[in-house]
């Protein structure tokens, strides 16, 4: 249920007049949307008139406040920062609504009921969410996630075809040494180019994976990103993005760092058998393909940039483990 709330003067004293539809939410819970008609100020619900009927023959509700829509006080703006989007993982019908600064985790009513903390609603810590530094930061440090994974992805790219490159080079030259031997060693030349082909395409299915993982990583800074889109109005669903956002950006940086321990490079060389006129009866005497050193992107920075101090909640543990049963995060 949305509220657009408006503040004008009526009679002297503030009231609201709304500028979208208000559902009855008794009958929107059965499926049914009904014009709403009156507000009531303990239920937080609007009612649609037969429901308005029954809240004042319930001895229950009846000395509930209902209120017009022309006539709603001041006070019914709070709602309008309360979160609507956004449910309790423990509880999954209930929305988030409170936040506990000893564990910076957030809950719903349910939760918030269950608990000893003491919890903060959220519609009054998010007012100033936007122009926090921490909240600048996030969003600086998503845009950094942004950047260094392409900026990976751009090398493992550059390095896929130099090494295939590089193998094709190596093949040449496996090949003009090989009409400088007898024929009866050409199996075996023939097998060291199996080996560099080999080499090759295991070099860049290892790239090629550093690939799938950088459109990963992009991908979860895009959303992270998109959570904290100023054209996002309500604070409150703001708030809580920025609370889930630190803990997963922090793994996802993680999962950038294995990325580049991924994108290592190795190295191999054709190498010739200096022994191979004298010794054409051993059997490696054609030569072999030999690992060199593994060497890191040409263009790398640092990205442990960021230290934060939030804990991992309910909320960030989720979302690490979906990245780890996708195979995203290396655990």
């Amino acid at each position: 249920m949305v509220f657009n709330l408006f503040q004008m003067e009526v009679d002297g004293r503030l009231a609201v007049s709304t500028g979208v539809m208000e559902w009855c939410q008794p009958c929107a819970d059965t499926g049914n949307n009904v014009m709403g008609v009156k507000f009531c100020s303990v239920c937080k619900e609007w009612l649609c008139s037969a429901c308005t009927d029954f809240h004042r023959r319930l001895n229950a509700l009846k000395h509930h406040t209902l209120y017009d829509k022309d006539a709603l006080p001041v006070a019914v703006q709070d709602i309008e920062q309360e979160n609507k989007t956004k449910y309790c993982k423990t509880h999954p019908n209930e929305l988030i609504k409170y936040f506990c600064p000893t564990h910076t985790t957030l809950h719903c009513g349910d939760c918030a009921a269950s608990s000893t903390c003491k919890m903060d609603k959220i519609s009054n810590v998010c007012k100033d969410i936007r122009t926090a530094e921490e909240f600048k930061e996030l969003q600086s440090n998503i845009g950094h996630l942004i950047e260094e994974a392409s900026v990976l992805e751009s090398s493992a790219n550059e390095m896929i075809t130099s090494s295939v490159e590089k193998g094709a080079r190596d093949v040449d030259e496996v090949e003009r040494f090989e009409q400088l031997i007898i024929e009866k060693i050409k199996s075996h030349s023939r097998s060291i180019k199996g080996d560099i082909n080999i080499a090759t395409s295991e070099l860049k299915c290892q790239l090629e994976g550093v690939i799938d993982r950088c459109n990963e990583i992009k991908s979860v800074g895009e959303q992270l990103s998109n959570g904290l889109d100023e054209s996002i109005e309500n604070n409150s669903e703001v708030f809580i993005s920025f609370v889930q956002a630190k803990p997963v950006l922090q793994s996802t940086f993680d999962e950038l760092t294995a990325a580049k321990d991924q994108s290592k490079q190795t190295t191999f060389r054709f190498k010739k058998s200096v022994e191979l006129e004298n010794a054409l009866a051993k059997v490696k005497s054609f030569g072999s393909y030999e690992a060199a050193e593994a060497t890191l992107p040409a263009r790398s920075t640092d990205t442990n940039i960021i230290t934060p101090d939030i804990q991992p909640d309910a909320t960030s543990r989720f979302f690490y483990n979906i990245l780890a049963i996708r195979g995203f995060l290396c655990i």
